[in-house]
């Protein structure tokens, strides 16, 4: 999405003037943001390397299973020089371009 349909999606949410119509919008992005998770699982298999996104960092993993509404993807951990399992839902998932060839 451009920054200016952003801006004018922020401005036109600030116009609203009470609670049910603000619930409404509400419901309208929980429906669109299921959509998206179903998109993103139906376009995922075992063995895809994606990232993961949330608190503020990005990780990169490999998804190990796929289930109803999360998927478990296997991550790398620095730290610990170990793989850490992550049960990751499809909104925080993006599957990592592969290239041609």
């Amino acid at each position: 999405m451009r920054n200016d349909t952003k801006t004018d999606l922020y401005k036109l949410i600030n116009t609203v003037d009470n609670i049910d119509d603000l619930n409404l919008i509400r419901s309208m992005v929980q429906v669109r943001n299921s959509e998206l998770a179903s998109e993103t699982k139906s376009g995922l298999v075992i063995g895809d390397e994606v990232t993961i996104s949330g608190s503020n960092r990005i990780e990169s993993g490999k998804i190990v299973k796929i289930n109803r509404t999360r998927a478990v993807v296997d991550c790398y951990d620095k730290n610990r020089d170990d793989m850490i399992h992550y049960t990751v839902p499809f909104s925080m998932i993006r599957k990592v371009a592969q290239p041609n060839g």
